[in-house]
């Protein structure tokens, strides 16, 4: 039975010092394992939580072979970038489908009671954006999240939807087909809760979290000012991720979340879709001949950017581990291309709208 899956469901640590233990013995489960059981052994309280963890490891593990999902691992390659670099990530997400690594994640959320406006921009950005590698992230709930995943599925490109609660039952039930449709088209549906948890409604910020933390950025379409779409975009940015707005009216109700975000400077205002595509991810600028020799360089680069965030070229090539002249190509490209600017004689930040 894997270490990781019994740390997960053991709930007497929170996830960031299980992260901790995973960066400084996960490349040894047997390390690691040797590690817990001296640390739990010390408390009778820890000892049988943690025996309780590890007979819900067998179980979950006996529902995923008998209900045919997947159980993604901290420590897998397969495992969202984006989650592994957040400071409270999951060991496990159980799932159906894949994630699809090699495109780049943009989550897309807001209210469940969208305006013909809100529909209308999910479609338009649907069509722009399914011309790229993209994969739009969201909670394949009513409203805004199940408009990008239908709109999504119908441009033919990827869409990946968290859950709140476990994979028993999709919620809401009249998404089950979507979810499956989801998976068909070479996306997925992903949850951290075990097979049986129902999706409560305290599960949902928690269940947020992992939508802005698996994105490179939260797009925000339609929401009330106190919604579930703004808690995600509050996470993604406190994340260091991107988040964008859709502007509105002053006084129609389901604007009044963007426009806040926007007023407050934690999102960056979209009023077109035919930008925004290398506003999003830069590299799709590049011409094949130049995107292919860094390609595989240019979205984590990006990610050290978080908003404020002073970076020299040492720190960037330690962080990525590459040589100085494809960190010197990348930050050359980036500048000309105004999406880094150069704040010193080797400091670089990422330039604001």
């Amino acid at each position: 039975m894997n270490t990781l899956l019994s740390l997960h469901l053991f709930k007497k640590w929170p996830n960031r010092i299980k992260k901790e233990l995973v960066v400084e013995y996960g490349t040894s489960e047997k390390d690691l394992l040797a590690f817990l059981n001296r640390q739990i052994s010390l408390n009778d309280e820890l000892k049988r939580d943690w025996e309780s963890a590890q007979e819900k490891a067998h179980i979950e593990t006996a529902h995923a072979s008998r209900e045919g999902y997947s159980i993604l691992l901290f420590s897998s390659t397969d495992y969202p970038d984006g989650l592994k670099e957040v400071a409270d990530p999951p060991m496990v997400l159980f799932g159906r489908g894949e994630w699809p690594a090699r495109k780049s994640p943009l989550a897309v959320v807001g209210t469940r009671k969208p305006t013909g406006y809100g529909r209308d921009f999910c479609r338009r950005l649907a069509v722009e954006l399914s011309a790229f590698p993209i994969n739009f992230v969201s909670g394949l709930a009513l409203g805004i999240d199940a408009a990008i995943h239908r709109e999504a599925l119908d441009m033919g490109a990827t869409t990946t939807a968290f859950l709140a609660g476990g994979l028993k039952a999709i919620s809401p039930k009249r998404h089950t087909v979507l979810a499956r449709e989801l998976v068909d088209e070479g996306g997925g549906y992903w949850t951290e809760q075990p097979f049986d948890q129902a999706p409560l409604k305290q599960l949902f910020p928690v269940r947020n979290r992992l939508i802005a933390g698996a994105s490179m950025a939260t797009f925000v379409v339609e929401a009330a000012r106190r919604s579930g779409a703004l808690i995600t975009a509050q996470q993604a940015f406190d994340y260091g991720r991107e988040v964008y707005a859709l502007p509105g009216a002053l006084f129609q109700p389901m604007s009044a979340g963007p426009n806040a975000l926007i007023e407050q400077c934690c999102a960056q205002a979209v009023t077109g879709v035919t930008a925004f595509s290398t506003r999003f991810n830069p590299s799709w600028l590049k011409n094949d001949a130049y995107g292919e020799a860094t390609e595989d360089i240019t979205l984590p680069m990006m990610r050290q950017f978080a908003p404020g965030r002073k970076l020299s070229s040492l720190q960037l090539r330690m962080a990525l581990n590459c040589d100085n002249s494809i960190v010197f190509r990348e930050l050359d490209w980036m500048l000309k291309q105004g999406v880094l600017e150069k704040i010193g004689p080797d400091k670089y930040a990422r330039k604001t709208v």
